[in-house]
């Protein structure tokens, strides 16, 4: 997954017990229902081309981010209203953001 585009970053998450190379990247999220980090994942061509397919790799994920955010109480909630055929996209809730940065910084 080299040369990704500025501001495109491979993470790696572990989906059926695999470890997967995913790119991301961030777009802040503003709308009044849903204001928030979005992480927005490419997901590879060949398995986007069933709308099914593209939902099933999505959960993955999702199972993936609540493993990993989990333990921080940090919730993350799919993004149903992403545009892009190739993207799933999750948003984490600023709230969640602002309490776990003071819960860090506080030190408790």
């Amino acid at each position: 997954m080299a040369n990704l585009p500025e501001g495109v970053y491979t993470v790696n998450l572990t989906m059926d017990g695999e470890r997967v190379s995913i790119p991301l990247r961030f777009v802040l999220e503003d709308s009044p229902t849903k204001a928030g980090i979005n992480m927005q994942f490419i997901l590879p061509d060949k398995k986007i081309k069933d709308p099914r397919k593209k939902q099933e790799y999505a959960n993955k994920i999702s199972i993936a981010l609540q493993k990993k955010f989990g333990e921080a109480g940090i919730p993350v909630d799919y993004n149903e209203r992403n545009a892009y055929t190739n993207v799933a996209s999750f948003i984490v809730p600023i709230s969640a953001v602002s309490s776990w940065l003071l819960k860090t910084l506080k030190g408790q």
